[in-house]
């Protein structure tokens, strides 16, 4: 199949494929990445909705249980144990539920004594600095303390802190201050556990009427502190481990008033590549968590990866749009290779239709055309033209002695000299046989064609090379001329016919012209 041509319709055509084919693609590509943009704002409407959930769940259980001390009995130590362990068991992000009582430091000694002799035989009141060893220092004047007495569950690794004063605890001293006649819950900042983890205390004063004095033990008193513990780790949302959750960075950071802000828990997404992170957007949202208590702020980032496109159906529309920008302009290319073939092959049958196939001279229908357009010349400005008859002498014996082969390599290289010697505005045609006719256009007078008729001789006199070795060949030349001799081509071609028998009566090798008069 032949190269095509370069054809500018093709060019934009292909321009125009490849143009379309991009912007197919470049709009793929922004509806998958909004998709996964709304898909990720939903994960991100997910996780906000849990941690909002367990947030609201731990003011509800404190604002419950708060509710609960006011009006359990003094020293109803089971109905608490119940109560708490219900609170847990139904909600298992709250680590402890824990109550410390208020007590005069006039009264500690006596509260101490009596409890060891009716509830635990090594409780004592202490400060958090000889559990911890970490100095804490409190200018301030109190005249109360508080010790913590209840506590849910009782794990073996927290019997430690019974009897602790909260107020000495460097991160609730404040939190302690600001919950002091306060109606809402206050929430620390996050700290470390004594048995390890992170954590942040929910804590809520608890007043209630004074009883009558009496000789039963009272246990938490008249005004108490509840507080729930909640490990910050039990608050990261379970769907955020799932699918495609982790891929999703964030981070929730609670900022309660009257404190400083401190993180609540982070998770950090896998490293994304290179050519991720260079060609593909990077979705960032912060959302802020309104509770009273414990107002949070979350941010989220989520980085796409070029895996994300390659599911079912994206693959499927992928491979569609790859086979169009192969098929469609190998069919295109296709079709205008068609195009050229069919073309070639069109001037290929013009030619063959016009020109003699041995020689690839017009033959005498194109040489009829080319005297149609001389003689239209002639009729708008008046130029004379000849019309020459030439005719190989003796070519039959050549052909007899040599063979037809020999014969046909006689005749191209007579064709080629004598279309050497005209200019390109003369034609001439391979009428039949050994029989040539020759248009020489726009001649001034007779003596011009007669010339153009000797160059002829003396070019077909030259020895001719062929397989039969060189060869010496003469021809005879007839010439008429229009408007002298005659204007239709049937007339000047047999008065040249006639004018070539005589140069072969007056021994060949001769050219001559029509001296007779036109019949």
């Amino acid at each position: 199949m032949p190269r095509p041509r370069f054809r500018p319709t093709l060019l934009a055509l292909m321009t125009a494929w490849l143009g379309a084919i991009a912007f197919v693609t470049h709009m793929l590509m922004l509806a998958e990445i909004s998709r996964w943009e709304s898909h990720f704002d939903e994960d991100v409407r997910l996780i906000v909705s849990d941690v909002k959930q367990k947030l609201d769940t731990n003011e509800a259980v404190l604002a419950g249980f708060s509710a609960f001390l006011q009006a359990v009995d003094r020293s109803d130590t089971d109905s608490a144990m119940k109560y708490a362990a219900a609170a847990t068991a139904a909600y298992p992000h709250i680590y402890m539920i824990e109550v410390a009582r208020r007590v005069a430091l006039s009264e500690e000694l006596q509260f101490q004594g009596t409890l060891r002799q009716t509830w635990r035989s090594d409780f004592s009141i202490k400060d958090f600095s000889e559990l911890t060893g970490r100095p804490f220092q409190d200018d301030s004047q109190k005249n109360i303390t508080w010790p913590i007495l209840f506590m849910y569950p009782a794990l073996p690794e927290a019997q430690a802190i019974y009897g602790l004063r909260l107020e000495t605890v460097d991160y609730l001293s404040r939190t302690m201050a600001l919950a002091h006649r306060n109606i809402k819950p206050v929430v620390s900042p996050v700290f470390s556990m004594y048995e390890g983890d992170g954590a942040y205390i929910l804590l809520q004063e608890v007043s209630r009427k004074a009883g009558k004095a009496g000789t039963d033990l009272n246990f938490f008193g008249d005004t108490m502190v509840a507080l729930l513990l909640i490990k910050t780790r039990s608050l990261v949302p379970a769907r955020s481990r799932e699918g495609d959750h982790e891929q999703i960075s964030f981070a929730a950071i609670i900022t309660p008033p009257g404190n400083p802000q401190s993180q609540l828990f982070a998770h950090q997404a896998a490293e994304a590549g290179l050519l991720d992170r260079l060609m593909l957007p990077r979705f960032s949202r912060q959302l802020r968590i309104d509770n009273v208590s414990q107002p949070t702020v979350m941010t989220f980032e989520r980085q796409l990866l070029w895996r994300d496109f390659f599911h079912a159906e994206q693959l499927l529309v992928l491979l569609l749009l790859g086979a169009a920008l192969i098929v469609v302009p190998w069919v295109t290319v296709r079709h205008y290779l068609s195009l050229d073939q069919a073309e070639i092959e069109q001037e290929r049958s013009a030619y063959l239709a016009t020109h003699d196939l041995l020689t690839g001279l017009p033959n005498r229908f194109l040489f009829t055309d080319r005297f149609e357009h001389a003689f239209r010349n002639w009729q708008r400005n008046g130029n004379a033209f000849a019309l020459l008859l030439a005719d190989l002498d003796h070519f039959k014996e050549i052909n007899d002695r040599y063979g037809h082969d020999v014969g046909d390599q006689v005749l191209t290289a007579c064709a080629t000299r004598m279309a050497d010697e005209l200019r390109a505005c003369d034609t001439v045609a391979r009428y039949g046989g050994d029989e040539f006719v020759i248009l020489l256009a726009n001649i001034l007078n007779i003596e011009d064609a007669e010339n153009v008729g000797r160059k002829l001789l003396a070019a077909i006199s030259a020895p001719i090379e062929t397989t039969a070795g060189p060869l010496d060949l003469s021809c005879s030349i007839g010439i008429a001329i229009c408007p002298t001799h005659g204007i239709s081509l049937d007339t000047l071609r047999k008065l040249a016919d006639q004018a070539m028998y005589q140069a072969k009566d007056q021994g060949r090798n001769a050219v001559s012209v029509f001296a007779g008069v036109p019949g």
